[in-house]
């Protein structure tokens, strides 16, 4: 999903290489592939539900250059959203590190197979400091005013993961605001990931300050979202 996004766009930039060379000697490829497979209970994004609080299944495929620039694509089912129930997001970037800090700078296009006048496109920057087991991570998003939009959306997110010492066990909190699309909407979330090689096996709590009666009001409200995903 597009959170989950967010964090394989963080990891690829903790991985793209800082050498020219890997440490047994080797050079280091171009170009590194990488897949994604997903199914949540829940597709959530920036605490609103887009599969209407129904499971959804996800998955990805992502290149990232020796150079420090990535590119991407990943989808997944949603809700009816103006025709379209897939969501397929592309994307590209670039990513790197300065000073402890881990950054990316991504363009990424929204796109809905089927829909009328709902696809966009968002400017999207993270910068991420790792200290001892604390990976704290800011993000910030712009969508300017396009053709199926009438105003701009800004989103600033801040981020940490919390690695528990001794186990494969990951703490995640989260806190977002967005205004432009929404009206000062604030979502939050807290979560535990279990890591098993490739497999992540997680459980969070989202909510979200967009509440009433009516469908949208409902998309918002707290709810705990199960995931499993596979990272090859």
């Amino acid at each position: 999903m597009r959170g989950q996004f967010i964090t394989v766009v963080a990891a690829l930039a903790a991985f793209l290489p800082t050498t020219a060379h890997a440490e047994d000697g080797a050079e280091t490829p171009p170009v590194a592939i990488s897949y994604n497979l997903a199914v949540v209970s829940d597709y959530r994004f920036r605490g609103i539900s887009l599969s209407n609080r129904d499971p959804a299944v996800q998955g990805g495929v992502d290149a990232a250059f020796s150079s420090g620039f990535f590119v991407g694509t990943w989808a997944s089912n949603i809700a009816d959203y103006g025709g379209s129930k897939i969501e397929v997001d592309l994307y590209g970037g670039y990513g790197g590190s300065a000073g402890g800090f881990d950054y990316t700078a991504t363009v990424l296009g929204y796109l809905y197979p089927g829909g009328h006048g709902v696809n966009y496109v968002e400017l999207q920057s993270t910068v991420a400091r790792t200290i001892g087991p604390v990976t704290t991570t800011l993000t910030l998003a712009y969508t300017p005013d396009q053709w199926n939009t009438t105003r701009d959306n800004f989103y600033a997110g801040l981020g940490a993961d919390v690695a528990i010492i001794g186990t494969p066990l990951t703490a995640s909190f989260a806190v977002g605001r967005e205004n432009g699309g929404y009206d000062e909407k604030w979502d939050w979330s807290a979560g535990l990931t279990y890591k098993l090689d490739a497999l992540e096996i997680s459980a969070s709590y989202v909510d979200s300050n967009y509440g009433g009666a009516l469908e949208a009001g409902h998309n918002g409200g707290a709810g705990l979202v199960a995931s499993v995903k596979a990272t090859f």
